[in-house]
């Protein structure tokens, strides 16, 4: 009996500590589900407060200024000096196309203007040569006209008074106040002046007939001049034609017009490549920006120069710094390449949205053109 006593006893002991803990148990669970509740309460209106106070989208990319490479030539390619994610300074040498060729045919036309240069050079000689012979020969020949000339006019004047002389002698002869004698020498006298004279005229047209041949002789330097006329312009078509051989020279290689980091590259060394195709594309690291479609019902609470918090998708425990720089003009719709014209007449109304830039507070070369990001912009109010 005492033994079945202490068993109900005991019994009643372990039901009593059981009710206990129940007891306590559900006052714990109570607690926990309040605490929770706090929680959920205070992370929600937290929440709520966020999305009230923030322009939230998930609709967002790293951009950048990429830039494509091409060749301005044909030919083969002899070098490729980078790859995939090198980094590549102004001014640095990525590759090179074959100027063998090239560099033959600007020899050939260096060779066609070196053989016009000497003509011209022998020309000009010919030229000077026959200008300085003629004019010398012209001066003479002037000066020859000119002293026949003065020697007609001054024997003219003599024939005239030989001529009166005579005819007045004859007169004085026929009646009788003049002897024969001198009469006759009268006559003479005449017949010498008008000698010289004829002698003089011939004289005025032999050099007159020579200053003609001389002056016949310059036009052989307007045809020697005509030649060098011909040859300037036969060198200076090569000339030209050397400076564009010296430009697809220098085209053939390829540099970097700004520092940056190559993104991808389309041919190998030993490939040929034609005049515009692209050898390589690279951007710039430290010019970079957040392109952010926001959608129109959110645009109108956007300013420029707003706080943008950004997160990148492949560094989710990092969160980023920027603002607002700008604001875009015309919906993403407006670019698409198939836009719906609504043919039908049926309408169902789609919010658009619009690009909005944001800058970087920091540039961290992580970050790369075309990563996706969230982004949170700081708003006074909705």
């Amino acid at each position: 009996m005492a033994h079945q006593h202490h068993k109900e006893v005991t019994e009643a002991k372990s039901e009593q500590s059981e009710g206990e803990r129940g007891r306590r148990g559900g006052r714990g669970k109570l607690v926990v589900i309040a605490l929770l509740a706090v929680v959920l309460l205070v992370w929600g209106g937290r929440w709520v407060y966020f999305r009230y106070t923030h322009v939230h989208t998930d609709d967002a990319r790293i951009d950048g200024e990429v830039v494509t490479i091409s060749s301005r030539v044909s030919g083969w390619l002899t070098e490729l000096n980078v790859i995939e994610g090198d980094v590549v300074t102004q001014g640095q040498v990525l590759a090179r196309v074959d100027t063998r060729d090239t560099l033959l045919q600007r020899e050939v036309l260096l060779s066609k203007l070196r053989s016009i240069e000497s003509q011209m050079a022998v020309v000009r000689a010919q030229s000077g040569q026959v200008d300085a012979e003629t004019l010398g020969k012209i001066h003479s020949d002037t000066n020859r006209l000119v002293a026949a000339e003065a020697e007609v006019a001054s024997l003219e004047v003599q024939l005239k008074q030989a001529q009166f002389d005579y005819e007045r002698a004859r007169e004085l002869t026929a009646q009788k106040w003049l002897s024969q004698q001198a009469m006759e020498r009268a006559r003479t006298a005449l017949q010498q002046t008008q000698e010289q004279h004829r002698k003089a005229v011939a004289e005025v047209a032999a050099a007159r007939g020579v200053l003609s041949s001389a002056s016949g002789s310059r036009k052989q330097l307007q045809v020697l001049e005509g030649q060098l006329l011909v040859l300037e312009r036969q060198a200076d078509e090569i000339r030209a034609e050397v400076k564009r051989k010296e430009v697809d020279i220098a085209d053939r290689t390829i540099v970097s017009p700004s520092d940056g980091r190559v993104v991808m590259t389309f041919v190998r060394k030993g490939e040929h490549v034609a005049a515009g195709q692209r050898i390589l594309m690279f951007h710039d690291p430290s010019h970079i920006w957040i392109e952010a479609n926001i959608k129109e019902t959110d645009v109108g609470l956007l300013e420029p120069g707003m706080k943008a918090n950004i997160r990148v998708d492949a560094y989710r425990d990092v969160t980023f710094e920027g603002k607002v720089y700008r604001i875009g003009q015309a919906a993403t719709s407006k670019f698409a390449l198939l836009p719906d014209p609504n043919p039908s007449g049926n309408f169902t109304k789609i919010t658009q949205r619009l690009p909005v830039r944001i800058l970087l507070e920091k540039v961290d070369h992580r970050l790369r053109p075309g990563m996706m990001v969230e982004v949170d912009i700081a708003v006074r109010n909705r």
